[in-house]
C-alpha cells in the first residue's frame, strides 16, 4: 500500500487547516475511535467539550470550554453530542503511528499527484511529483482522498460544483438561486491567555479592512492546555476561495489578523495573543463526484429507517448546514445513511473516491462532509479494497458491511 501526501506531515484539513475539532455525528466509530483513544493516552493532546456559551449581545461567539469526561460515545449524536478537541501534531502522530503499525504502508510526504495515464476505462498509472523529482506509481487499485478529487476529475469522472437545480435529483429544497454558492471556507487560528501581569499585545489592523463590516460571529473550541480555537465563520465564501485559487489564503489572512484585532479591541480578548494561524485553508465545499448513487436530500429526509440501500457504510446526522450562504436545518429523522455506491465513479472501474468529494449533491454533502464520517468513509474504502481489490466495483454488499 502506498500513501501519497501533499503535506509535511499526516492529518490534512483536521491538522493543518486548524479544524482541530470534530464536531459531534452518529456513526463516528471505528477507525476514528481508534484515533481519539490513542490520542487521549496521550497528555493534552484530546478532550470532550462542555455545550456552548452561545452567542448574546456583545458576545458574538459560541465558545466550549473543557469537559471532564473522556467516554467517546458522549460525541455520537448531533443532538446531545460533545465535540472533541485535539492538538493538530499529536493527530499527526498518531495517524503515522497507526500506519507504522500495520508494517504495510509506504507513506510518502509532500508529494503531489501531478496527472495520469489511462488503459480504456482503468487507471494504469498516476504522476507524482517530490522532493525525488517526478515519478509515476502504477497500482491495480486508487483512493482518491484529494478533497478536490483530483484524481477523478484527470480521469473524467463526472463531476458537480455548487448547488443543483430541483431537477437534477428531485431534491424538495434545491434551488440555483444566487448562481454558484458554496460553502464559507475559513482561516482558523490559536490564541494563548497572557500571564498575569503581562501587558496586552494587541493585534495591528491590516490596512484597508473596514472593521465595521467584518463579521465578528466566531466558534470557538478549547484545547486541552487552555489554549483557544477560532474558526471565524464568515470571512471567505466559497466561491471567493474557488476564484482566488492559490490566493486564497493570504487574501484572507488580511482578514483574519482584523478579525482578531476586532474581538481584541471590541469584544474583550484583550488578555489573548494569537500564536498560530493554520497553513491552510479550511475549505468545506469544492467539486463532487457524480456517481453511481449520488446521496441527496431525499436520505437525510428519510433517516436510516426510511432508507432502502443495502450497501450503507456509514453513519451521519449533522445537520443541512450552509454557515449563511443558504438557509440551514437540522435533518428531522435521526442518522441517515451513506451508501458504498457514492464512492464509485461510472466512468472508471479501479477508483474509489472517499473524501468530501465523493458522490453527493450540495444538500447531502452539507451534512455528510464532517471530518469523522470521511474518515467512516475511507474506513469503507480500505476494506473494499482488501476484499475486492480492482474489482471493487463488482463489490459484495453483504460482506462488506460485515
Amino acid at each position: 500500500m502506498l500513501l501519497i501526501e501533499a503535506g509535511e506531515a499526516l492529518g490534512g484539513t483536521s491538522a493543518w487547516a486548524g479544524v482541530n475539532n470534530y464536531e459531534p455525528v452518529a456513526g463516528a466509530t471505528g477507525l476514528p475511535q481508534e484515533v481519539y483513544e490513542r490520542l487521549r493516552q496521550r497528555p493534552l493532546a484530546a478532550s470532550l467539550q462542555t455545550s456552548p456559551r452561545g452567542p448574546g449581545p456583545g458576545r458574538p461567539w459560541g465558545r466550549y470550554e473543557l469537559a471532564p469526561q473522556t467516554d467517546y460515545r458522549l460525541s455520537l449524536s448531533r443532538r446531545s453530542g460533545a465535540p472533541i478537541a485535539f492538538e493538530p501534531v499529536a493527530l499527526a502522530e498518531v495517524m503515522a503511528a497507526m500506519l507504522a503499525d500495520t508494517g504495510r504502508c509506504d507513506v510518502r510526504l509532500a508529494s503531489r499527484f501531478t496527472g495520469l495515464r489511462m488503459d480504456g476505462p482503468r487507471i494504469d498509472a498516476i504522476a507524482v511529483e517530490g522532493a525525488a523529482g517526478r515519478h509515476e506509481v502504477r497500482a491495480p487499485l486508487f483512493v482518491d482522498a484529494t478533497a478536490d478529487i483530483l484524481v477523478a476529475r484527470a480521469a473524467g469522472c463526472r463531476t458537480a460544483l455548487g448547488p443543483e437545480g430541483p431537477r437534477a435529483h428531485g431534491e424538495p429544497s434545491a434551488t440555483r438561486e444566487g448562481g454558484l454558492v458554496l460553502n464559507n471556507a475559513t482561516l482558523c487560528y490559536r490564541v494563548a491567555p497572557l500571564k498575569p501581569g503581562e501587558a496586552p499585545r494587541l493585534q495591528t489592523c491590516p490596512d484597508g479592512v473596514d472593521l465595521d463590516a467584518l463579521h465578528p460571529i466566531t466558534s470557538i473550541r478549547t484545547y486541552p492546555n487552555g489554549d483557544l480555537n477560532m474558526n471565524p465563520l464568515h470571512l471567505m465564501t466559497g466561491r471567493e476561495a474557488l476564484e482566488l485559487g492559490t490566493r486564497a489564503r493570504a487574501v484572507a489572512l488580511v482578514r483574519t489578523e482584523a478579525h482578531w484585532h476586532l474581538l481584541q479591541t471590541r469584544f474583550g480578548f484583550e488578555g489573548w495573543e494569537l500564536v498560530w494561524v493554520s497553513p491552510m485553508l479550511g475549505v468545506r465545499e469544492s467539486y463532487r463526484l457524480v456517481g453511481r448513487y449520488v446521496l441527496k436530500e431525499q436520505d437525510l429526509l428519510a433517516g436510516l429507517a426510511g432508507q432502502a440501500h443495502e450497501d450503507i457504510v456509514a453513519l451521519a446526522d449533522h445537520s443541512m448546514d450552509f454557515h449563511g450562504s443558504r438557509p440551514s436545518r437540522e435533518v428531522p429523522n435521526g442518522p441517515y445513511g451513506v451508501p458504498f455506491r457514492c464512492l464509485l465513479p461510472l466512468e472508471v472501474d479501479n477508483l474509489l473516491v472517499a473524501c468530501r468529494g465523493a458522490s453527493f449533491s450540495s444538500i447531502g454533502a452539507s451534512s455528510c462532509r464532517l471530518s469523522r464520517t470521511m474518515m467512516v468513509l475511507g474506513q469503507a474504502a480500505g476494506t473494499a479494497a482488501a476484499l475486492f481489490g480492482p474489482n471493487v466495483g463488482s463489490f459484495d454488499s453483504q460482506r462488506l458491511r460485515r
